[in-house]
């Protein structure tokens, strides 16, 4: 493995900017190199302090290797000769990075992925919930559409990715009507049908180091999210990384050679803990392992740049945080009509925001320009309703 003297972090911006912006502020805090690329003129990491580091605005959304080998040759004029350790941030980029791995890496990049059959296997809904029950998880129930019931149902892409490029989200169906409109609009053998299953909502978050017995794992409860199994809104931290299904998960990740940053959803009953889904890359709330003082982020940074994980895990931020909490995520639902899904008892917005404000993820000294443009755009879409 090369030394950090030869190498620097490539960020491709304009996609999962609140784990991006997190891992930037790891990078920062760990004292490392990064060269960014933003995505249009409309980036929200044009407006954080980060902006500075930006060494390339791609003009379009379009992304081939014609246009991947530009964003190297634009970084490349600032990083140097170096080796360019491309940040896995979206299910999309993954995909892309992944089909031409072997051509990217001829560039002079390193990708920090497993190879492409162990992360499909494990971030394919359908393949990832058959792996995680053969090592003693419980997976939701199948539902044969013949024989459906008017009861919630979760459909779920068998693919993450189209095959015409087009990412694929699963979707929360309350009855029989919407299940009926959702066909209508859909394509039926792009996705199966799973049971709701209502319980306590928590995240696995790991950095499972390629050494043997040092792994880095913490956990965190959803307390609100946006409606559909969308975007985390407000967490606290969780003790679930304690309990043997933890243990189980990160067992069988290790046997079948997973290694580096991931995330697995899991819903607990008082009867079972129930697989949801995992994320082999960076995931939406990754902000509240730095507020925390975990060091997921500061492991995995030391180990892809340094072969040493514990080279970083001193570098923890001075201030805490009690909560994770995105305030333009639950004006943005708010202002589509919807009402957020509590995964506790439902509480006062008034008084989840005046709490929970000082741990918005924006608000922040480097990126309180993204937090004001986030609040405007919301008004303003509120304005035209």
């Amino acid at each position: 493995m090369k030394s950090a003297e030869g190498k620097s972090w490539l960020v491709l911006g304009g996609g999962n900017d609140r784990a991006v912006i997190a891992f930037l502020r790891a990078l920062r805090l760990c004292g490392e190199r990064t060269h960014i690329v933003a995505r249009t003129d409309a980036d929200r990491l044009l407006r954080s302090d980060f902006r500075h580091e930006v060494a390339w605005v791609r003009p379009t959304h379009d992304l081939s290797l014609g246009v991947f080998s530009e964003c190297i040759n634009r970084a490349r004029a600032k990083a140097g000769p170096r080796t360019l350790v491309v940040l896995p941030s979206t299910e999309f980029l993954n995909t892309f990075l992944l089909r031409h791995r072997q051509k990217i890496e001829e560039m002079g990049c390193e990708i920090p992925l497993v190879d492409a059959s162990l992360y499909m296997r494990l971030t394919q809904k359908r393949s990832a919930a058959e792996f995680f029950s053969a090592a003693g998880l419980s997976a939701p129930r199948g539902i044969d559409l013949p024989l459906l019931l008017n009861e919630p149902v979760v459909a779920k892409p068998h693919r993450n990715v189209s095959v015409a490029g087009e990412s694929l989200y699963p979707h929360l169906l309350h009855n029989r009507e919407a299940v009926e409109s959702f066909l209508r609009c859909h394509d039926a053998n792009d996705y199966f049908f799973q049971e709701f299953v209502n319980g306590e909502s928590h995240y696995l978050l790991f950095h499972i180091s390629q050494e043997q017995n040092r792994d880095f794992i913490w956990s965190q409860r959803n307390l609100m999210q946006q409606p559909g199994g969308k975007s985390m809104l407000l967490a606290e931290p969780s003790t679930f990384h304690e309990s043997e299904t933890a243990l189980r998960i990160t067992q069988a990740l290790r046997h079948v050679g997973f290694h580096g940053l991931g995330m697995v959803e899991i819903i607990r009953t008082p009867e079972r803990d129930v697989f949801i889904e995992m994320n082999p890359r960076i995931w939406g709330p990754l902000q509240f392992c730095l507020d925390q003082g975990q060091v997921l982020l500061q492991a995995f940074i030391g180990e892809i740049l340094h072969g040493d994980p514990m080279r970083h895990v001193q570098r923890r931020p001075h201030f805490r945080r009690k909560r994770y909490f995105w305030l333009g995520g639950l004006f943005e639902t708010l202002g589509a009509g919807m009402k957020p899904t509590w995964h506790t008892s439902s509480r006062s917005i008034p008084s989840t925001i005046a709490r929970n404000l000082a741990c918005d993820v924006y608000w922040r000294k480097d990126s309180w320009r993204c937090f004001i443009h986030d609040l405007w755009l919301c008004f303003k879409g509120w304005g035209r309703r």
